[in-house]
This record gives structure tokens, C-alpha cells and sequence, in this order.
């Protein structure tokens, strides 16, 4: 038996995606904290700063169209990007609160000293729905 989580009578994804979602989402930040030590970047110039902004950026354009065939098969690749970029910011928001707002005791203003941190909490909700827009332009282009 499928177990979905709908609303109405949309169904909008199966709990075993969001748990599959979940853990990519935790490794991907544990990966990111993990190259980020000793201090999660800080102790990096800001030129390095900048640089590993820009690389993850453009990595993450072939990254997510690999993640949108990856975990869906239904070419909604609009909603699916939105999934996508829901998983990847919350949780990194809500790890990056517990380790450095509650633990290191910065609270909220972490976003400031973080701010190549904060650039991704608001970024992939732009770039993840683009991806998705050219996948489905390509598919459209190739189907003709």
C-alpha cells in the first residue's frame, strides 16, 4: 500500500519521499559543515568565501536537474524543484540555528556573520524552479 500524504484529493508526495528527501538533505549539510571545519568557514578569507558561493552555485545547477530525475518520475519538475528547494533550506536553516544560534549562542544574528550561509536559505528557491523551467523546455523541445 502506497502511504501518500494528500491534500484534498491532490496527492502531493509519499511519506517514504519525505523521509528519502530528509536524509539528503542532512548529509548535504553535514557535508557542508564537515568542509567548513574547524569554524564553518569563518576562518576562511573572503575571497575563498565568495568563490565556494559562486562554485556551489553553478555545481548546484547540474546537481538539481540530476536530483529532480533522481527522485521523481512524474515531470512535474515545477512542484518537485519547490520540494527540492524546501529540503534544502529549512533543514540547513533549522541545523544551522540549533549549532549556531542555540549552541554557539548567536541566536537569529547568525544570518550576519553567516551570510554565506544565509545566500542559500534564499538562493535555491530561485534557482531550483529556473532548472525546473528549462527541463521542461527541453523536454518540450525534445518531444517535437
Amino acid at each position: 500500500m502506497d502511504k501518500r500524504i494528500s491534500v484534498g484529493k491532490a496527492i502531493v508526495m509519499s511519506l517514504a519521499m519525505h523521509v528519502r528527501l530528509a536524509i539528503y538533505s542532512f548529509i548535504t549539510w553535514l557535508t557542508f559543515y564537515l568542509i567548513g571545519l574547524p569554524d564553518y568557514y569563518q576562518s576562511w578569507p573572503l575571497w575563498s568565501k565568495i568563490v565556494i558561493c559562486i562554485a556551489v552555485t553553478l555545481a548546484y545547477f547540474p546537481i538539481t536537474a540530476a536530483s529532480l530525475r533522481k527522485f521523481w518520475h512524474d515531470g512535474q519538475h515545477l512542484k518537485n524543484s519547490c520540494w527540492l528547494a524546501l529540503y534544502l533550506t529549512l533543514p540547513f536553516f533549522i541545523y544551522d540555528y540549533l549549532l549556531l544560534g542555540l549552541y554557539l549562542g548567536l541566536g537569529i544574528e547568525l544570518v550576519i556573520p553567516y551570510w554565506y550561509l544565509t545566500l542559500f536559505y534564499f538562493s535555491f528557491w530561485v534557482q531550483f524552479p529556473l532548472v525546473a523551467y528549462w527541463l521542461i523546455r527541453a523536454e518540450k523541445t525534445n518531444a517535437t
